[in-house]
């Protein structure tokens, strides 16, 4: 991965070490300075109060062996006793793959000798588009996404430290071209999110929860079948796979000083998808960090694993075995080749900057940058560490 992960260390450390010069003095008690760092929790109701977050998640996920570094911003104003507005940014999104995914990732035009049938896509969930001709590096400032929501308390007990609330966002992706969702920007259409909140005094601490569900959108690049017969052709679009999300968060965080707390959080998801897609998993991520209150600030850090993962190197049957990739073939010698083996009539159907597929076709002689699909391919699930930073200020 061409981000510098060794240099935002770094840069953590220096702010911690520049925040250490400040101010120590306390937040509120019942821990006003310390919240969730994996996820949106209840806000204190206290009317008026603005909260700004810079955060750095970093986290492995597969089948693709993919590296997931976001960098953002979240920002919260209280509206009344009861409602709060919020707003997070991911302002650059960088997701490395350690190899070009061996099944064609979407969009694709899937050109088919006969009747066409569905082709899986194998993909991390949040980012369908993702491959090696996407860009991989921080300073690509690829932007990913943007939710705008509100949050609701239904009830609060001071006096137990118990209370609950509903969350809602509408999630705006902020690039949308093809070289963008490539690069794991986001699925180019919206999404709808909503959640339910509690948080309870517990051991000494405060327990957070979460239980989200998330509508998400059919994507803004669907695949396509051309299916050839004589010189007819049958063209449909099909889904890409995008499976709508159930997400759980949990949260323990005990203060150990006025100005120091340990924090044990958990945050899941499971995705609901079809024979669109294989290979789907539900990723379970542990973080066990510290977070220290320096005036105006908090600064948290957590060490990250990522729990539930595939078998890394477990080999498992290629859908498109023995089919041929003419994605990185020139215009003409594709078209020559479709004309040689039957698929001339689909030429003038392919769309420009798509993966194309040849399948259920024979030939001993393949043109300059088609490859042939392997029968196999193998799951990457490597490392699965990460971490995560978050920076709070409040006025």
């Amino acid at each position: 991965m061409k981000t510098d992960n060794a240099f935002m260390l770094r840069l953590a450390v220096l702010g911690a070490l520049t925040l250490g010069l400040a101010s120590t003095k306390a937040f509120a008690e019942d821990g006003e300075a310390f919240r969730p760092s994996s996820f949106m929790s209840l806000s204190l109701p206290k009317a008026r109060t603005f909260s700004a977050d810079f955060f750095v998640d970093n986290r492995d996920r597969d089948p693709l062996g993919a590296d997931v570094f976001d960098t953002g911003f979240r920002f919260r104003y209280q509206l009344g006793d009861w409602t709060e507005v919020f707003a997070n940014v991911i302002a650059d999104r960088v997701v490395a793959l350690p190899e070009t995914p061996a099944i064609p990732s979407a969009p694709r035009d899937l050109i088919f000798a006969g009747p066409s049938r569905v082709i899986p896509n194998t993909f991390v969930g949040e980012h369908p588009y993702l491959d090696k001709r996407g860009e991989a590096s921080f300073d690509a400032f690829i932007p990913g996404t943007i939710a705008i929501g509100l949050t609701r308390m239904i009830y609060n007990d001071l006096d137990r430290g118990r209370s609950t609330g509903v969350s809602a966002a509408m999630v705006i992706p902020m690039a949308g071209s093809l070289n963008a969702l490539r690069s794991g920007a986001n699925s180019g259409s919206v999404d709808f999110t909503l959640a339910g909140l509690a948080s309870t005094r517990l051991l000494g601490g405060k327990a957070h929860g979460r239980v989200g569900f998330t509508l998400a959108g059919r994507g803004s690049w669907p695949n396509r079948s051309l299916s050839v017969s004589g010189s007819s052709v049958e063209t449909v679009e099909t889904d890409i796979g995008i499976g709508h999300r159930l997400d759980l968060g949990l949260a323990w965080i005990r203060p150990i000083t006025d100005s120091l707390a340990g924090a044990f959080e958990m945050r899941g998801s499971k995705e609901f998808v079809g024979e669109e897609r294989i290979d789907a998993i539900s990723p379970v991520d542990l973080t066990l960090g510290l977070q220290k209150a320096f005036g105006r600030f908090t600064l948290a850090a957590s060490i990250l694993r990522h729990f539930r993962s595939l078998s890394s190197g477990e080999s498992r049957d290629n859908p498109l075995a023995g089919a041929i990739d003419l994605s990185n073939v020139s215009s003409a010698d594709r078209n020559a080749f479709l004309a040689r083996v039957g698929l001339g009539p689909a030429a003038a159907q392919i769309r420009d900057g798509v993966h194309i597929v040849a399948v259920g076709v024979t030939s001993p002689t393949l043109p300059a940058g088609a490859v042939r699909i392997a029968p196999t391919y193998t799951v990457r699930s490597e490392h699965n560490i990460g971490y995560i930073f978050t920076l709070t200020f409040r006025p």
